[in-house]
């Protein structure tokens, strides 16, 4: 059907129909029958005339109010709150994949390196000759008690490896850890007496009182707050510095060389730490290792080589003795010096680190140009082990 068919009575309206036949008059609304108002007239409602200027009515006084309320009330002051601007963690654009979360090691970007030769290191601010005068110093001291008897060495060694646990037990607590301060040292200094009296044995049997009464310690509330760092710590504390120093009980032991396996292991330590400190400070270019940027490639390649030629040294003398009288003697010195020439600066490095860790420069103060105890022998935690198990 066609819209014409549909709506077949529909069509154009002539003005005459409108007039005639719609019934709409002028004036009048279509929509109604109320008269529309003339020009200038008001309408029914009372509203303004037609084509009058507009005017304002007054308000409500109850509207008024609320408007005053709503005015008076508190506003939110956002310029406390506003936050400064952050800087994105990774430069914009860069994708952090699964190698970001998963990966060894920490990926560190460095700025460009302008010539061709290698990065010079970081120069320490040490006092050398005043270093090299503490290091010395200390060395003769225990040197001399290997020569009057192996209880007063014992004495001695197990002195200095106290002071190096109340070092690394206050530093530790200054970096937020909340080692059991008593137990740790009281398992450092017994570890050397114990492995003096039973050996291997008198080691395990500190270590174990060490994790039992740890544990105990941190039961009972006396350390309440993070019982597992605080223990681990602690038990840390008497591994590092109590059994690997303890190993110089071991070589005192010893009755037939054990004073001069001591020694030779002291002596070629201190060639080593002096050599290496000599020769980096002097045409030291190549850093070594992040944990520690003051020691260069250049220092730990000739403190080895020093370190061999006061092995060789030692063998052709004689020294130190009763271990020359052993057969084989020269060989003997010259595999101790390679020894310690790869163990004294991993002891040194591991010592570094975990005072990079801790976000300190040195240990403790007592020694000048060293910091502290531990910072002076721990070259020597790790040789003392090497020259035992190697000799």
């Amino acid at each position: 059907m066609s819209d014409r068919d549909e709506f077949g009575e529909l069509g154009s309206a002539d003005a005459d129909d409108l007039d005639d036949d719609s019934g709409v008059v002028a004036g009048r609304s279509v929509f109604g029958d109320e008269d529309e108002p003339a020009w200038g007239e008001a309408g029914a409602t009372g509203s303004q005339p037609t084509g009058s200027e507009p005017r304002l009515q007054e308000a409500d006084p109850q509207e008024l109010g609320v408007w005053t309320d709503h005015a008076s009330a508190p506003q939110w002051d956002e310029s406390e709150d506003t936050l400064p601007p952050m800087e994105p963690s990774e430069p914009v654009g860069t994708v952090i994949g699964e190698e970001d979360f998963f990966g060894y090691d920490d990926q560190a970007v460095y700025g460009g390196v302008t010539g061709t030769g290698p990065t010079p290191a970081v120069s320490s601010d040490r006092d050398m000759p005043m270093a090299v005068l503490v290091g010395v110093f200390l060395s003769a001291v225990i040197l001399v008690a290997l020569q009057v008897g192996p209880a007063l060495a014992l004495v001695v060694a197990t002195v200095v490896l106290g002071l190096a646990a109340v070092e690394f037990l206050s530093a530790v607590r200054v970096a937020g850890y909340q080692p059991a301060v008593v137990l740790g040292l009281a398992g450092v200094v017994t570890t050397p007496l114990a492995a003096y009296w039973r050996g291997m044995d008198g080691i395990v049997i500190v270590l174990v009182l060490t994790v039992v009464f740890g544990t105990l310690w941190y039961l009972t509330g006396v350390g309440v707050e993070g019982p597992m760092r605080g223990l681990a710590v602690t038990v840390l504390a008497v591994a590092y510095i109590g059994v690997l120093g303890a190993h110089a009980a071991l070589m005192l032991q010893i009755p037939t060389h054990g004073t001069g396996l001591l020694t030779a292991a002291i002596v070629l330590t201190v060639a080593h730490d002096v050599s290496a400190m000599a020769i980096g400070r002097a045409a030291g270019r190549t850093p070594l290792s992040r944990a520690s940027p003051n020691k260069t490639l250049e220092g730990l390649l000739g403190g080895a080589v020093v370190t061999v030629a006061v092995g060789v040294v030692m063998g052709l003398v004689g020294m130190p003795a009763p271990i020359a009288e052993a057969p084989g003697s020269f060989w003997t010195a010259v595999l101790l010096s390679v020894v310690v020439a790869v163990a004294a600066p991993i002891g040194d490095l591991a010592e570094s680190m975990l005072k990079r860790d801790l976000d300190i420069k040195d240990m403790g103060s007592l020694l000048p140009g060293h910091g502290g105890i531990l910072d002076r022998f721990d070259a020597m935690l790790f040789s003392l082990p090497a020259t035992y198990y190697v000799a």
